[in-house]
């Protein structure tokens, strides 16, 4: 009877043992500790579901090259502050299991190395004068461009070179339908041209206004007097005498931050 119950009990016992061996084998989430960078520079993505891209802040790990999006909220027990760059030990934890609407890698700060206030002087050299003149007769010109920036961290000199207009705030305006862009010139890093197109022979009544403003991140274009610019090409496209060229002043303006 006792041989019985004995086997009975080895019997109920195995396959609570064996539910125990195999929740151990289990996939585990990966935890690690890693060393990141935030860029004092600000980036977009688009929410899945959304038409409408959102501010984020751009990051990347110490073995990284390029920075990354994150959403401000991404690291658990860190505030941003924009201006600022930072270095932070995070821990970094790869879901196993994540959720259908989330990301797999989640991020929990551990401690702050530094951070610093950091400030640009910019720059942009043209290649041509200012104001430019155009032809009486219109037509398309490109004029290139540079830019380039003092990096300045916590008031120290760190960096000084081309840079992207990526983030700068841009005002474009004419009161008389001509039109002007700004393109990349090429693949280089701060290398850009006006494309301008001019419309044919005109007489206005007015003279004509023609510009393109290139102004700093934090500039208001919006409310009250227009800031300083870091630099503002101006063109100018004669006009041509004659009531067979007249047309009616038209106004354009467009206001905006570079996206690259």
């Amino acid at each position: 009877m006792k041989t019985k119950r004995l086997l009975g009990l080895l019997l109920l016992i195995l396959p609570i043992t064996g539910f125990v061996a195999c929740s151990d084998d289990e996939p585990q989430d990966k935890v690690e500790t890693v060393k990141m960078f935030i860029s004092d520079k600000t980036g977009t993505y688009q929410p899945w579901g959304s038409d409408s891209p959102i501010d984020c802040m751009l990051v990347k790990e110490e073995s990284e090259s390029d920075y990354k999006t994150l959403d401000f909220q991404g690291i658990t027990d860190f505030v941003y502050e924009k201006g600022y760059e930072y270095a932070l030990w995070v821990e970094k934890r790869t879901l196993v299991n994540p959720p259908a609407d989330g990301s797999s890698i989640v991020y929990k700060l551990i401690d702050v190395i530094s951070k610093a206030k950091v400030e640009y002087e910019y720059t942009i050299k043209v290649d041509g004068p200012n104001p430019f003149i155009l032809s009486s007769g219109g037509g398309e010109y490109e004029i290139p461009f540079t830019c380039k920036a003092k990096k300045f961290a916590e008031g120290s000199l760190v960096e000084d070179g081309y840079i992207s207009l990526k983030g700068l705030r841009y005002n474009m305006g004419t009161n008389y339908g001509g039109l002007t862009r700004v393109v990349k010139d090429g693949e280089k890093v701060g290398f850009y041209k006006f494309v301008i197109e001019g419309i044919p022979r005109f007489n206005m009544k007015a003279a004509p206004v023609w510009y393109c403003g290139i102004y700093t991140p934090d500039a208001d274009l919006l409310f009250g007097p227009e800031p300083e610019p870091i630099y503002k090409q101006l063109f100018e496209q004669p006009q041509t005498e004659g009531e067979d060229y007249y047309m009616n002043s038209v106004i354009f303006m467009s206001t905006g931050t570079f996206a690259e």
